[in-house]
């Protein structure tokens, strides 16, 4: 079943009335729990004792007693597992189904043996006459503060050894500081799902990538600093890093949560499919724009690879966007050749730093299988490219702009298009380009070279001549 649920609708109003707690203090009882399960009906309290391994049934062999016909004598265990990120660790129950009716996590039926990470605020319904709960960790009631969210980064906040009563410090998690809402897209390595900060309300876009193994002590580390580097990147035509979360998937395998601001108005993609072609002025509006935002990346030793319309987003302010009178004073404001009905708008780069996520390899082996926008160098696994295979791609998105298709193709074989990118075989066919002015041609020349020893760097794409009026 899949592990990334809509945790904003598994509490309705019947239930939120059953789960809101007052803050718990610590205690020798809360020390020895690592659980509990409220009744959205009534029933009590139901405690998850803190052990390596505790099983819920009809038997009275069963750590926690479960009542219902058709409750199962073992109808399911739980499995204590360890998150270590960042010199920091936090225990979490794994669920595994052993039952003949059924285990349901927020409304989905579990398969039978298969199982799944619990996290703080899931509903649990045990068969159909078992009951219905909603789950929480100890640590979280203990502290039930709201404001222990984060915009920003995850904060540490405070667990409780079982043993000891000690409070220890832990990472928080993503479903502590946000809820997750609706799915904006998928991808190779990831889906992409809204959600809103719980303390700020902020709407963000959320890169849940597909499991990975757990990492090394030594990996989380260089992870860490990574991040902390795409953190610090602050442009307006870059899209924002907000934060990021590790969070288990099963015993030895884990999701990464990459928090991101939210574009809203959609891909350069979808605006070239809409209009099959952009203007000429419009485009040169877009692309001055692309390259400010690589020139911050390349200035910072990042290198994005990964450059073409999909990723290109665009935030527009559109003239229904601003009240009438606003309206009125704004205009004669448009601040570039965009539509009528559009007032602004702003480039955002996205998609960058990805193989920090995915792993390097992999990255570059699904560049290399659809390698319409890839450098040549790329093609050829060089691993000493360097910053001018994005100056590649933003040739080739240029292109496209302009003639509303691809300069590589397989279309256009022989050869086939891996060839014609090594090759540096392409053209700029009639009619499409016959209104294209040479100088946006010598751009294009200048950015499609083989050898990137004679490639414009990103400076000197931003000083051609198509840009200086």
């Amino acid at each position: 079943m899949s592990l990334i649920r809509k945790r904003e609708l598994v509490i309705n109003d019947e239930d939120t009335h059953q789960v809101k707690r007052q803050a718990t203090p610590i205690t020798s009882t809360t020390a020895k729990l690592i659980a509990k399960l409220y009744s959205t009906r009534g029933a009590p309290t139901i405690n998850i004792p803190n052990q390596s391994t505790c099983f819920l049934g009809r038997s009275k062999a069963c750590d926690v007693n479960l009542q219902g016909a058709d409750v199962s004598s073992k109808h399911c265990q739980l499995d204590r597992i360890t998150s270590e990120s960042q010199d920091k660790t936090r225990e979490y129950l794994q669920l595994t189904d052993l039952s003949s009716n059924g285990v349901y996590v927020n409304g989905e039926k579990m398969d039978r043996g298969s199982s799944v990470v619990l996290k703080t605020g899931d509903k649990l319904q045990f068969a159909k006459t078992g009951g219905i709960y909603i789950f929480r960790y100890t640590f979280d009631i203990i502290n039930n503060d709201p404001s222990a969210s984060s915009s920003s980064s995850p904060q540490e906040v405070p667990s409780v050894d079982a043993s000891s009563g000690v409070k220890k410090s832990f990472k928080s998690s993503f479903f502590d500081d946000y809820i997750l809402g609706k799915q904006l897209g998928t991808g190779h390595y990831a889906i992409v799902r809204e959600a809103k900060n719980k303390q700020t309300g902020q709407t963000v876009a959320v890169k849940i990538f597909h499991p990975n193994k757990t990492n090394s002590a030594a990996q989380d580390a260089k992870l860490q600093q990574e991040m902390n580097l795409l953190l610090s990147i602050n442009h307006p035509n870059i899209v924002q890093f907000v934060g990021h979360y590790i969070e288990p998937n099963s015993k030895n395998s884990v999701n990464t949560y990459l928090v991101l601001e939210k574009v809203n108005n959609g891909e350069l993609f979808q605006r070239i499919v809409n209009k099959q072609r952009l203007r000429s002025d419009e485009t040169r509006a877009i692309f001055k724009q692309l390259l400010s935002g690589l020139k911050y990346l390349h200035d910072n030793n990042i290198i994005h690879r990964d450059i073409k319309p999909e990723n290109i987003l665009l935030d527009i302010t559109r003239r229904s966007d601003i009240s009438h009178g606003q309206q009125n004073q704004l205009e004669e404001k448009q601040t570039g050749p965009w539509d009528p009905d559009e007032l602004d708008l702003r480039v955002k780069i996205a998609d960058f730093g990805l193989a920090k996520f995915i792993g390097e390899l992999k990255f570059t082996n699904t560049l290399c299988g659809t390698p319409a926008y890839v450098a040549p160098e790329i093609l050829k696994y060089d691993r000493n490219y360097s910053t001018k295979v994005d100056l590649w791609s933003s040739g080739v998105l240029l292109y496209v702009c302009l003639s509303g298709f691809p300069p590589f193709s397989d279309e256009l074989a022989p050869p086939n298009m891996k060839e014609q990118i090594l090759s540096g075989k392409y053209a700029f066919y009639s009619p499409y380009f016959d209104e294209v002015d040479d100088v946006v041609l010598d751009l294009i020349t200048k950015l499609l070279k083989v050898d990137p020893e004679e490639r414009f760097d990103v400076e000197q794409a931003l000083n051609h001549e198509w840009f200086q009026d």
